[in-house]
C-alpha cells in the first residue's frame, strides 16, 4: 500500500475531518481512505460514462442519414396502406 502525505491542510479542514471520523466510529486515516476510495471510483465511474456517450456519438454520426419521414407517412397515407 501506498503512502500520502497531504502538506498545508487547513486547520479547519483537519478538524471537521476529524470530527466525521469521530462521528462514523473511525480513525482519521480510514475515514479519509475512505474518502477517496469514493472519489477516485466516482471519477472513473464518470469517465466511464463519457467514454460510452463519445461512443454512442460516434455510432449515430457513422449512419446514413436518415430522409424526412413526413413525406414516407404521406406516401403510405395516400396509397392506402
Amino acid at each position: 500500500m501506498a503512502n500520502l502525505s497531504i502538506k498545508n491542510l487547513p486547520d479547519s479542514v483537519h478538524k471537521d475531518l476529524k470530527q466525521a471520523a469521530a462521528a462514523q466510529g473511525r480513525s482519521l486515516n480510514s475515514f479519509v481512505v475512505r474518502a477517496l476510495e469514493r472519489i477516485a471510483e466516482e471519477d472513473s465511474r464518470s469517465q466511464s460514462s463519457r467514454e460510452r456517450w463519445e461512443r454512442f456519438h460516434a455510432l449515430i454520426d457513422s449512419l446514413p442519414p436518415v430522409g424526412d419521414s413526413a413525406e414516407l407517412i404521406r406516401e403510405d397515407r395516400d396509397h392506402g396502406h
